[in-house]
């Protein structure tokens, strides 16, 4: 049975000049519209039409963050089987500490990228977002070595304070689970309550 190959034209609902135009972006990000008229032979106002109309179907967008094959910093792709892979998808889909999350078929059900400046960071999250959560059968982490391409990814500069104890901002684990601390002031106050606390019951036992 012959089935038709599917062209990108019909499935996202664009011609040749807006394949050529998208091209052109792609390999030039800073290229002028007059430079883009030119090599299609098209009016200026005629190719800022187009890239509108590309920009609102989601098939030109800027990524703005790290280019991770030319900075170093480190990263990690973390595979993850888990028995309910939507309550994994609905923890991390807010949180600024990972960076990609896909959910992909197989013996692993969510892929996540995540990035930081040191591995043992890297290590914390992956410790307290997923090996931690009842709800993950197994974790599977590769370390990137070199990315070949460019790469960009957004990174969110708050992981550098993550000490592994307190999630990100925005996090989906349970309730009463010990959330992320931003400043040393907040620290404080926390420590000094715990001391509080802990002088109150060394006082009921004497």
């Amino acid at each position: 049975m012959n089935m038709k190959k599917k062209k990108f034209n019909d499935l996202l609902g664009i011609d040749e000049e807006d394949k050529k135009i998208i091209e052109m972006i792609e390999q030039n990000p800073s290229i002028t519209h007059s430079d883009i008229a030119k090599e299609i032979d098209k009016s200026q106002p005629a190719v800022g039409a187009r890239i509108i109309k590309l920009e609102r179907k989601n098939l030109l967008l800027k990524q703005i963050g790290f280019n991770i094959k030319k900075v170093d910093i480190k990263a990690a792709i973390v595979s993850i089987s888990t028995k309910d892979v939507d309550q994994i998808i609905e923890k991390v889909q807010d949180c600024p500490f990972i960076n990609h999350a896909f959910k992909i078929s197989g013996e692993y059900n969510v892929l996540c990228f995540i990035a930081a400046s040191d591995l043992q960071t890297i290590e914390r999250l992956i410790d307290l977002c997923f090996r931690k959560d009842p709800n993950v059968i197994n974790v599977k982490t590769n370390i990137l070595i070199e990315s070949i391409h460019d790469f960009v990814i957004p990174i969110d500069f708050r992981i550098e304070s993550f000490d592994g104890r307190h999630c990100g901002p925005g996090c989906h684990l349970k309730e009463g689970a010990p959330k992320f601390k931003f400043t040393k002031k907040i620290e404080d106050e926390e420590e000094g309550e715990e001391k509080e606390t802990q002088e109150e019951e060394n006082q009921e036992l004497e």
